[in-house]
Order: structure tokens, then sequence, then C-alpha cells
């Protein structure tokens, strides 16, 4: 999934000749990159240095300058959508199960050692009905 990482093979990087003045170099030699990223369709191009490397460079940072808040963003939506999912928290150092469906705290000792486990089924088989 890419929201938390970006692959090689989500990048389609392209080299050209760069537009503009600049001489017998900038005519003969393709040092223009633009790079792609194929899973956003955000595409960034750099032609101001003289070199292939150096543009190419310039243009990695443009395209983070572009994607890291997009994926901020989304690595902050997941986080909020697995928070809403959450059924049963167990709090050890505080002796306590919290289950969010049947809004109840139950002891965590005598969850471990199953006796208050029958009423934590119970409760949940007397929703269901």
């Amino acid at each position: 999934m890419w929201p938390n990482t970006v692959r090689k093979s989500d990048l389609r990087i392209e080299y050209m000749r760069g537009s503009g003045a600049g001489g017998q170099n900038r005519n003969k030699r393709d040092t223009a990159c633009r790079i792609t990223h194929i899973p956003t369709g955000i595409a960034v191009r750099c032609e101001e240095e003289r070199t292939q490397a150096q543009n190419k460079q310039l243009a990695f940072k443009r395209l983070c300058e572009k994607l890291v808040p997009i994926m901020k963003s989304a690595a902050q939506n997941a986080e909020a959508v697995k928070n809403d999912e959450r059924i049963r928290s167990y709090k050890e150092k505080e002796g306590k199960v919290i289950d969010a469906r049947l809004d109840r705290i139950f002891s965590y000792d005598r969850v471990l050692d199953g006796t208050q486990l029958d009423e934590i089924v119970q409760a949940l088989m007397g929703e269901k009905s």
C-alpha cells in the first residue's frame, strides 16, 4: 500500500533535453529530468542544473515535498480508522479489560483465568439476539 512506502516500481523517471537558453550542452544532452509517482499521478520536472544527476536529485527532493504531506495525511486517516475499529483493550497495569462493544470494564485477572470470560461471551450472545 503506497501511503507508507514508495517503491522504485511506483516511479517513472524520464530524461529529456531542457528548454530555453543554455547553449550547446543544453541542446545536445538529455539533462532535464521528470519523475512521475504513478499511483497519485504527481509529476515533477527539473532542468535548472547542468547535469542529469543534479537534476534528478533536485526532482526527487521536489517530489518528496509533494508526497510527504499526502502520505502523512493518509497515515493519520488510517490510524483514526484503526482506533475506531478497536473492540477490546487489555490494560494489564491498571488491571482491567475494556470492551467497546459492550461498553463495560472487566477484571484483567478474571478474564485471563476464564472466570469472567463466560460473562463476556454471554453478554455478546445476548447482544446478537
